[in-house]
Protein backbone atom coordinates (compact mmCIF):
# COMPACT_ATOMS: atom_id res chain seq x y z
CA UNK A 1 0.00 0.00 0.00
CA UNK A 2 1.06 3.61 -0.56
CA UNK A 3 0.86 5.72 2.59
CA UNK A 4 2.15 8.74 4.50
CA UNK A 5 2.73 8.75 8.28
CA UNK A 6 3.54 11.69 10.56
CA UNK A 7 4.64 11.27 14.17
CA UNK A 8 3.91 14.77 15.42
CA UNK A 9 3.35 14.28 19.16
CA UNK A 10 6.74 15.63 20.23
CA UNK A 11 9.05 18.46 19.16
CA UNK A 12 10.89 16.24 16.66
CA UNK A 13 8.40 15.61 13.87
CA UNK A 14 9.03 12.39 11.92
CA UNK A 15 7.60 11.82 8.46
CA UNK A 16 7.63 8.55 6.53
CA UNK A 17 6.22 7.65 3.15
CA UNK A 18 5.98 4.20 1.65
CA UNK A 19 5.31 2.90 -1.82
CA UNK A 20 4.58 -0.81 -1.75
CA UNK A 21 7.61 -2.26 0.10
CA UNK A 22 9.86 0.81 -0.27
CA UNK A 23 9.99 3.32 2.60
CA UNK A 24 11.68 6.70 3.08
CA UNK A 25 11.81 8.67 6.34
CA UNK A 26 12.87 12.09 7.64
CA UNK A 27 13.04 13.56 11.15
CA UNK A 28 12.65 17.33 11.61
CA UNK A 29 14.35 18.75 14.69
CA UNK A 30 13.92 22.38 13.68
CA UNK A 31 11.96 23.96 16.53
CA UNK A 32 9.72 26.84 15.48
CA UNK A 33 10.56 26.26 11.80
CA UNK A 34 8.41 23.10 11.72
CA UNK A 35 5.64 24.85 9.79
CA UNK A 36 8.14 25.94 7.13
CA UNK A 37 9.82 22.56 6.75
CA UNK A 38 7.01 20.00 6.98
CA UNK A 39 5.48 20.31 3.50
CA UNK A 40 8.87 20.49 1.70
CA UNK A 41 9.90 17.37 3.66
CA UNK A 42 6.78 15.52 2.50
CA UNK A 43 7.44 16.60 -1.11
CA UNK A 44 11.04 15.38 -0.82
CA UNK A 45 9.91 11.92 0.34
CA UNK A 46 7.38 11.69 -2.48
CA UNK A 47 10.09 12.53 -5.04
CA UNK A 48 12.45 9.94 -3.56
CA UNK A 49 9.78 7.26 -3.96
CA UNK A 50 8.32 8.46 -7.24
CA UNK A 51 5.03 8.98 -5.42
CA UNK A 52 2.34 11.68 -5.57
CA UNK A 53 -0.26 12.59 -2.97
CA UNK A 54 -3.03 11.33 -5.30
CA UNK A 55 -1.41 7.86 -5.23
CA UNK A 56 -1.82 7.44 -1.46
CA UNK A 57 -4.21 4.77 -0.20
CA UNK A 58 -4.29 6.32 3.30
CA UNK A 59 -2.47 8.67 5.67
CA UNK A 60 -1.90 8.32 9.40
CA UNK A 61 -0.60 10.38 12.32
CA UNK A 62 -0.21 10.41 16.06
CA UNK A 63 -3.45 11.96 17.31
CA UNK A 64 -2.34 13.17 20.72
CA UNK A 65 -1.74 13.89 23.47
CA UNK A 66 1.46 15.76 22.78
CA UNK A 67 2.81 19.01 21.38
CA UNK A 68 0.04 21.47 20.48
CA UNK A 69 2.02 22.83 17.54
CA UNK A 70 3.15 19.47 16.21
CA UNK A 71 -0.30 17.88 16.38
CA UNK A 72 -1.95 20.79 14.62
CA UNK A 73 0.68 20.84 11.87
CA UNK A 74 0.63 17.10 11.30
CA UNK A 75 -3.13 16.71 11.10
CA UNK A 76 -3.57 19.89 9.04
CA UNK A 77 -1.16 18.53 6.44
CA UNK A 78 -3.05 15.25 6.21
CA UNK A 79 -6.42 17.01 6.07
CA UNK A 80 -5.17 19.04 3.10
CA UNK A 81 -4.45 15.78 1.25
CA UNK A 82 -7.84 14.45 2.34
CA UNK A 83 -9.60 17.52 0.94
CA UNK A 84 -7.68 17.32 -2.34
CA UNK A 85 -8.05 13.60 -3.00
CA UNK A 86 -10.42 12.10 -0.43
CA UNK A 87 -7.54 10.11 1.09
CA UNK A 88 -8.65 8.57 4.42
CA UNK A 89 -6.81 9.65 7.59
CA UNK A 90 -6.25 7.25 10.49
CA UNK A 91 -5.41 8.92 13.80
CA UNK A 92 -3.53 6.78 16.31
CA UNK A 93 -3.46 7.90 19.97
CA UNK A 94 0.15 8.86 20.68
CA UNK A 95 0.66 6.89 23.88
CA UNK A 96 -0.85 3.76 22.33
CA UNK A 97 1.51 4.12 19.36
CA UNK A 98 4.58 4.30 21.61
CA UNK A 99 3.37 1.31 23.67
CA UNK A 100 2.47 -0.86 20.65
CA UNK A 101 5.96 -2.39 20.11
CA UNK A 102 5.76 -3.79 23.67
CA UNK A 103 2.27 -5.30 23.36
CA UNK A 104 3.56 -8.83 23.98
CA UNK A 105 5.50 -7.89 27.13
CA UNK A 106 4.28 -9.81 30.20
CA UNK A 107 4.68 -6.77 32.47
CA UNK A 108 2.60 -3.60 32.76
CA UNK A 109 3.64 -0.97 30.22
CA UNK A 110 3.67 2.75 31.05
CA UNK A 111 3.84 5.02 28.00
CA UNK A 112 4.99 8.59 28.69
CA UNK A 113 5.49 11.87 26.82
CA UNK A 114 7.04 14.88 28.55
CA UNK A 115 4.55 17.73 28.92
CA UNK A 116 6.52 20.06 31.20
CA UNK A 117 9.27 19.65 33.75
CA UNK A 118 8.27 16.74 36.01
CA UNK A 119 4.89 16.50 34.22
CA UNK A 120 3.96 13.82 31.73
CA UNK A 121 1.18 12.62 29.50
CA UNK A 122 0.91 9.01 30.59
CA UNK A 123 -1.12 5.85 30.07
CA UNK A 124 -0.88 2.27 31.35
CA UNK A 125 -1.20 -0.79 29.09
CA UNK A 126 -1.07 -4.56 29.49
CA UNK A 127 -0.75 -7.03 26.61
CA UNK A 128 -1.82 -4.31 24.19
CA UNK A 129 -4.94 -3.39 26.20
CA UNK A 130 -5.23 0.02 27.85
CA UNK A 131 -5.54 -0.05 31.64
CA UNK A 132 -6.16 3.68 32.04
CA UNK A 133 -7.07 6.76 30.05
CA UNK A 134 -4.40 9.16 28.84
CA UNK A 135 -3.66 11.56 31.71
CA UNK A 136 -1.61 14.66 32.44
CA UNK A 137 0.17 13.98 35.77
CA UNK A 138 3.40 14.73 37.59
CA UNK A 139 5.85 11.99 38.60
CA UNK A 140 4.48 11.72 42.15
CA UNK A 141 0.91 11.33 40.90
CA UNK A 142 1.95 8.66 38.41
CA UNK A 143 3.94 6.82 41.08
CA UNK A 144 0.80 6.69 43.23
CA UNK A 145 -0.87 4.71 40.43
CA UNK A 146 1.97 2.18 40.15
CA UNK A 147 1.86 -1.21 41.85
CA UNK A 148 5.41 -1.23 43.19
CA UNK A 149 5.25 -4.98 43.83
CA UNK A 150 4.98 -5.73 40.12
CA UNK A 151 7.29 -5.21 37.16
CA UNK A 152 6.91 -2.03 35.11
CA UNK A 153 8.17 -1.31 31.60
CA UNK A 154 8.41 2.41 30.78
CA UNK A 155 8.46 3.50 27.14
CA UNK A 156 7.81 6.52 24.95
CA UNK A 157 9.72 9.75 24.28
CA UNK A 158 9.62 10.71 27.97
CA UNK A 159 10.81 7.35 29.31
CA UNK A 160 14.42 8.26 30.10
CA UNK A 161 13.64 11.43 32.07
CA UNK A 162 10.66 9.84 33.80
CA UNK A 163 12.80 6.94 35.04
CA UNK A 164 15.45 9.40 36.28
CA UNK A 165 12.80 11.27 38.25
CA UNK A 166 11.35 8.02 39.53
CA UNK A 167 14.78 6.92 40.77
CA UNK A 168 15.10 10.13 42.78
CA UNK A 169 11.78 9.87 44.61
CA UNK A 170 11.58 6.05 44.84
CA UNK A 171 15.16 4.75 44.66
CA UNK A 172 14.22 1.24 45.78
CA UNK A 173 11.74 0.76 42.98
CA UNK A 174 13.18 -0.58 39.74
CA UNK A 175 11.43 0.22 36.47
CA UNK A 176 12.67 -1.08 33.13
CA UNK A 177 13.24 1.93 30.89
CA UNK A 178 13.10 1.40 27.15
CA UNK A 179 14.69 4.32 25.33
CA UNK A 180 12.43 5.36 22.47
CA UNK A 181 13.19 4.47 18.90
CA UNK A 182 13.76 7.47 16.63
CA UNK A 183 10.05 7.70 15.85
CA UNK A 184 6.76 5.78 15.65
CA UNK A 185 6.07 6.10 11.92
CA UNK A 186 6.44 2.40 11.11
CA UNK A 187 4.21 1.59 14.07
CA UNK A 188 1.66 4.05 12.69
CA UNK A 189 1.63 2.21 9.36
CA UNK A 190 1.09 -1.14 11.11
CA UNK A 191 -1.64 0.14 13.44
CA UNK A 192 -3.46 2.03 10.67
CA UNK A 193 -3.49 -1.02 8.43
CA UNK A 194 -4.86 -3.03 11.34
CA UNK A 195 -7.73 -0.53 11.56
CA UNK A 196 -8.29 -0.77 7.80
CA UNK A 197 -8.40 -4.57 7.97
CA UNK A 198 -10.94 -4.30 10.81
CA UNK A 199 -13.10 -1.88 8.78
CA UNK A 200 -12.68 0.91 11.35
CA UNK A 201 -13.80 4.26 9.98
CA UNK A 202 -11.11 6.91 9.34
CA UNK A 203 -11.15 10.35 10.93
CA UNK A 204 -13.97 12.68 9.98
CA UNK A 205 -13.78 16.39 9.10
CA UNK A 206 -14.71 17.46 12.62
CA UNK A 207 -12.21 15.19 14.40
CA UNK A 208 -9.39 17.07 16.13
CA UNK A 209 -6.23 16.20 18.08
CA UNK A 210 -6.50 14.68 21.56
CA UNK A 211 -4.92 17.40 23.66
CA UNK A 212 -5.69 16.19 27.26
CA UNK A 213 -4.13 19.39 28.65
CA UNK A 214 -5.37 22.92 27.97
CA UNK A 215 -3.13 25.25 26.00
CA UNK A 216 -1.42 28.18 27.72
CA UNK A 217 -3.71 30.54 25.78
CA UNK A 218 -6.81 28.73 27.09
CA UNK A 219 -5.52 28.85 30.66
CA UNK A 220 -4.77 32.58 30.43
CA UNK A 221 -8.21 33.25 28.91
CA UNK A 222 -9.96 31.33 31.71
CA UNK A 223 -7.97 33.20 34.37
CA UNK A 224 -8.90 36.53 32.78
CA UNK A 225 -12.56 35.49 32.72
CA UNK A 226 -12.35 34.73 36.44
CA UNK A 227 -10.65 38.05 37.15
CA UNK A 228 -7.43 36.38 38.20
CA UNK A 229 -5.44 38.22 35.54
CA UNK A 230 -5.76 41.79 34.21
Amino acid sequence: MNALAIDCAVSKIAIAAKKDTSLEKLVLDVGIKQSEKLLPAIDYLFKELGLASKDLHYTTATLGPGSFTGLRLGLSSLKAINLAHGTPIYGIPSLAAYAWPYRTAPSTVLSVIEAKENEYFSQFFSQGKQLSDAEDKNTDEILARIDTSSELLVCGPGAVNFCKGLAEIAPRYSAHCFSPEIDATETLFAMAEGLIDSNVSPLQDYDAPLYVRKSEAEIVHEQKQKGLLP
